[in-house]
C-alpha cells in the first residue's frame, strides 16, 4: 500500500466512526417507570422482612406464628 491509500483509508475509518459514534440515549418515560416499580416493590418487599425481624426481637408471644407464616413450607 502506498502512503496516499493508508491516508485516504485512515480518513474514511475517520469519517465511518464518527459517523456511527453512538449518542447518548435518554430513558424513556417507560423506563422511568419500570425503575420507579422495581424500586417500590423492593421497599414494600425490605419493610415486611424488616417489620417481621423487629417482631421476632421485640416479643416472644409471636415467634412461632411470625416464624410459621414466613418459613412455611
Amino acid at each position: 500500500m502506498t502512503h496516499k491509500t493508508k491516508t485516504t483509508i485512515t480518513k474514511k475509518l475517520a469519517t465511518v466512526t464518527e459517523a456511527i459514534a453512538i449518542a447518548p440515549v435518554e430513558p424513556t418515560q417507560a423506563d422511568k417507570d419500570a425503575k420507579t416499580a422495581l424500586l417500590i416493590v423492593s421497599l414494600a418487599v425490605n419493610m415486611f422482612i424488616l417489620t417481621a425481624w423487629i417482631a421476632l426481637q421485640v416479643t416472644t408471644v409471636y415467634d412461632y406464628q411470625v416464624a410459621a407464616f414466613l418459613f412455611a413450607r
